[in-house]
């Protein structure tokens, strides 16, 4: 069995947890579209049973054939609900086929029920009536919705319904069979904007993290790239001095060699200015970029009551932690907690672990950073939840 089937049976809540608000909101009218048909095919099921018209007893092969049919409609119409891709926001087969065959049944079905209305009277008349109700129904709900034509071959199959069986019905089915299309046509609509969004604000996350390294390799570009070409001329000039023995080769030299102190040296510039963090600006980034992407972030405790050396690797730890978030997480929200004391803490909490933890290369750096303070890094996962703590003792460093 697929590993994501059996974890969405066994353990649902964390399943539902996982999901983003786009496929959160797929799930929840997936299931309210199935709700729906159950509920009206069980209308459909149980009220030719109870024969309710004292006047008219439907036979047994009638009740027979009513449920049936009703039952076979609702199935199909359960399964290409289940495997629409405006309802999944994964892979499905594809139902065109299914679909063609529910509106062949449906047609059929309806054309059935229509003859026996008006060929026959009394019970067959009935079993006539329930036939084209059972299509009118769920027709809307899992068949007409997903095809070209659908506003108008719902007009022409309620309207239809209605001149045929005005007697009976009168006007109702053109409001019944409209009402149903159009709520599944715009929970359909509603959905695919949900998840729009959600695709937008993953762009937009990806899009910070790629300006953010552009930005810092065009400043190196800008930076070295002027020296870079002066250090290869003066090279090629040296080169050219020691072939003739000419006395101004060490001049050249010394030259070059300042050059290269000085390309260091803006080197080192560049990338201090980069690495440089201060906790309250990246806590105060990683709200905006989480906030981009549908995260919310909750902090707790004020960054300015850790020690120095705390808060700059507490903000390299923020800044890693963000950028694990955006990229490999499912998390709806995270939890930054700021202990001051004897004891330091800075703990980042996100619950949208979805598989194991791998090699965490980044929060290795962070931990280099760390050992020199005496801090210690914690990685650790409780289901769907993982916590990353830096915690720091001044008591044990007395």
């Amino acid at each position: 069995m697929n590993p994501t089937v059996l974890q969405s049976v066994t353990s649902p809540r964390r399943t539902w947890r996982q999901l983003g608000a786009g496929a959160k909101l797929a799930v929840y009218t997936r299931l309210s579209v199935h709700s729906a048909i159950i509920g009206i095919g069980v209308v459909a099921i149980v009220l030719p049973l109870l024969n309710l018209n004292p006047d008219v007893s439907l036979s047994g092969w009638q009740q027979l054939l009513i449920v049936t049919l009703a039952l076979v409609l609702m199935t199909v119409t359960l399964v290409i609900t289940e495997y629409r891709p405006e309802f999944n926001t994964r892979a499905r087969p594809q139902t065109w086929r299914l679909l063609l065959a529910g509106a062949v049944l449906s047609v059929a079905v309806w054309g059935t029920g229509v003859l026996m209305y008006l060929l026959g009277d009394g019970a067959l008349a009935l079993t006539g009536i329930f036939l084209v109700i059972v299509v009118i129904t769920f027709a809307p709900l899992g068949v007409l919705p997903w095809m070209r034509w659908r506003w108008t071959v719902t007009l022409v199959l309620t309207t239809g319904t209605a001149l045929l069986m005005w007697s009976e019905l009168m006007w109702w089915p053109m409001f019944w069979g409209t009402f149903l299309l159009c709520t599944v046509t715009l929970s359909a609509w509603t959905v695919g904007v949900a998840k729009q969004l959600d695709r937008a604000r993953l762009t937009e996350s990806a899009l910070q993290v790629s300006e953010e390294r552009l930005r810092f390799s065009q400043e190196l570009h800008d930076t070295l790239g002027q020296r870079l070409a002066a250090m290869s001329v003066k090279a090629e000039l040296a080169r050219a001095l020691a072939k003739r023995g000419d006395d101004r080769l060490d001049g050249e030299l010394a030259e070059l060699q300042e050059l290269a102190r000085t390309s260091v040296t803006e080197m080192h510039e560049v990338v201090d200015g980069y690495r440089a963090v201060n906790l309250s600006t990246e806590i105060e980034g990683a709200r905006q970029l989480l906030n981009s992407a549908g995260v919310h972030l909750e902090v707790e405790g004020d960054p300015t009551d850790l020690s120095a050396p705390m808060r700059e690797v507490a903000g390299w730890l923020v800044r890693e932690g963000t950028t694990n978030v955006v990229r490999h997480s499912a998390a709806t929200r995270v939890r930054l907690v700021l202990s001051a004391g004897a004891t330091e803490s800075v703990r980042m909490s996100n619950d949208g672990v979805t598989r194991g933890i791998e090699r965490l290369s980044g929060l290795a750096g962070i931990r280099r950073r760390a050992e020199p303070l005496g801090a210690e890094l914690v990685a650790e996962r409780d289901g769907s939840l993982f916590h990353v703590t830096l915690i720091l003792n001044h008591t044990s460093q007395e």
